[in-house]
């Protein structure tokens, strides 16, 4: 009898990874294709009606003050600003010994040369004034939004630590996790204020964020459980 239950627990642990396996892959697989598909959506350069109405909705108030905070939010994104936080927080792991947190953190300097990749070869324009408010001049190309990829790289990845942290009690892993995802919807949001981005060059950052996530993540949660075996 003890046999059969060590041989059944056994089955069911090999059951459950290779269902995990099978959720990862799934959920990469949807991530990919909906990303696909709205790059072909885009692709005309033309901004769509959603687009538009996501727009008008975050600028029909305008203020100084909400100028202000939006250029904040969205300044935490700008290239040497990123930079220099990945750098920071990797450097604080690093000497607490942390040295896989720190890896991981510091992999999101990479997210700056997808989101510049992607830019080049959709090559959609950024919003004009014949539709938005510019509030923040802007360069390169607008699909997707390396400010929202950046900030999804970054503050998921600080949420996945937190999360899988054996020293953090709950009530911290709830409090990070909610001040990461408010930075990462903030950035977003932040990005149309400004008349930097389309409502869908936002989706798209934020999908290839979480796709660069999933990835670094994977390794990071193997090399964990590695070293804890």
């Amino acid at each position: 009898m003890k046999f059969k239950n060590i041989a059944f627990l056994s089955t069911f642990s090999t059951y459950l990874k290779d269902k995990r396996k099978t959720l990862f892959l799934c959920f990469s697989i949807f991530f990919i294709v909906v990303f696909l598909l709205l790059s072909f959506y885009v692709v005309d350069s033309s901004p769509k009606s959603w687009d538009l109405l996501v727009s008008q909705e975050l600028q029909e108030d305008p203020s100084a003050l909400l100028d202000v905070l939006m250029k904040g939010f969205s300044w935490l994104g700008t290239v040497y600003v990123a930079a220099v936080m990945v750098v920071v927080f990797s450097l604080v792991f690093w000497i607490f010994k942390y040295t896989k947190e720190a890896l991981f953190v510091l992999s999101c300097l990479l997210s700056g040369g997808v989101s510049y990749a992607l830019k080049m070869l959709i090559d959609r324009p950024r919003p004009t004034t014949d539709f938005v408010r510019i509030v923040e001049e802007t360069h390169y190309q607008s699909f997707p939004s390396g400010h929202v990829l950046f900030y999804t790289a970054f503050f998921a990845t600080l949420i996945v630590i937190a999360i899988s942290s054996r020293i953090l009690k709950l009530s911290w892993k709830l409090m990070i996790s909610s001040i990461c995802a408010a930075m990462i919807i903030l950035g977003a949001v932040s990005r149309i204020y400004l008349g930097a981005h389309w409502f869908t060059d936002v989706i798209g950052g934020f999908i290839v964020g979480v796709l660069f996530v999933m990835f670094t993540g994977s390794i990071y949660l193997r090399s964990k459980k590695k070293q804890i075996k």
